[in-house]
């Protein structure tokens, strides 16, 4: 098997780096709280199996809104883990009140028993901000890959993305190379004349 030259290794080495580098930034990003206060105390991974282990401590619990009246949350997309929320909408920071159901919700507190806690802050991501992020989003992603598709296509032979406009060129000069490999192979195909020109039928 013919190895490949040294820079082709070296863009092959050079995407598995940054394909490694890119999933590590996306896992490390998915896993930091939004507030860094949070961090330092239990969440709802880690309450929810076990409430009763949690009670009078302070904890962070996020999850979306089942119930208004009063506050009543979900930490599973199931709907398991229900927590009612004392006084959710009176300490809402970042959002005007009251909330609604659905709204994803992070609230900080102390745990009063195995399913209240007694809210100190909570902060929430409404739905329709959650959409506009995702529909900007794609929209944006869909423009850049768009953009790159019509100006680049990828070059088997080197491993690496070219300008359409380079890879033509280079296209049309393989074709006029490989037409006069053929007139030097086959010379029978093309007689020339006492003076060394071409004759033409």
């Amino acid at each position: 098997m013919q190895s490949l030259p040294a820079g082709q290794r070296g863009r092959i080495l050079a995407a598995v780096v940054l394909a490694a580098l890119l999933g590590g930034c996306l896992l490390w990003a998915g896993a930091t709280p939004g507030d860094p206060i949070d961090g330092a105390y239990p969440d709802e991974v880690e309450v929810t199996p076990a409430p009763e282990s949690y009670v009078g401590e302070q904890v962070s619990l996020g999850g979306q809104v089942v119930d208004t009246d009063p506050v009543v949350i979900a930490t599973r997309a199931s709907g398991y883990g229900q927590f009612t929320l004392v006084g959710a909408d009176e300490r809402l920071q970042n959002a005007d009140g009251p909330l609604d159901e659905g709204d994803r919700v992070t609230a900080f507190g102390t745990l009063e028993d195995e399913s209240t806690l007694v809210v100190e802050r909570t902060t929430t991501r409404q739905r329709a901000e959650t959409r506009y992020m995702l529909v900007v989003s794609a929209i944006a992603g869909l423009w850049v890959a768009g953009r790159f598709v019509r100006g680049w296509r990828f070059d088997r032979e080197t491993l690496a993305f070219v300008p359409r406009a380079q890879s033509s060129e280079a296209d049309r000069r393989a074709s006029r190379d490989h037409g006069e490999d053929d007139r030097r192979a086959n010379p029978s195909d093309h007689p020339v004349n006492a003076d060394g020109g071409e004759r033409r039928a």
